[in-house]
């Protein structure tokens, strides 16, 4: 890992990306930790700084996620915002976050 690199949590790459919701708008999880995401969105999101529902389809059920945008940039077209995952919504969320997030490491 990067020494310069401030995550708290290893991240892991979401292949192929999961689409998900913010309120009405689409987006992609293209990774993912226990403590953030980063997603990729046509529609702008809420400014930095502000906090949002994200709503993440798996394998294991929903997973409702309140997030605070912490940068977004545009790149090629696309908007790439990572978000630090503030709560999740409710307890089957925490729980669903943390068996989805397991299953995604690699393994040794």
């Amino acid at each position: 890992m990067d020494l310069t690199d401030r995550r708290r949590f290893l991240r892991v790459k979401i292949e192929p990306p999961i689409r998900a919701a913010v309120g009405s708008t689409r987006v992609y999880v293209e990774d993912a930790s226990i403590g953030g995401i980063r997603v990729i969105h046509q529609a702008p999101l809420p400014d930095p700084g502000e906090v949002c529902r994200v709503e993440l389809p798996s394998d294991v059920g929903p997973i409702s996620l309140d997030c605070e945008v912490v940068r977004t940039v545009l790149e090629r077209a696309l908007f790439h915002s990572g978000m630090q995952i503030v709560a999740a919504a409710d307890r089957q969320s925490a729980e669903r976050l943390r068996t989805f997030y397991s299953a995604k490491l690699p393994q040794a």
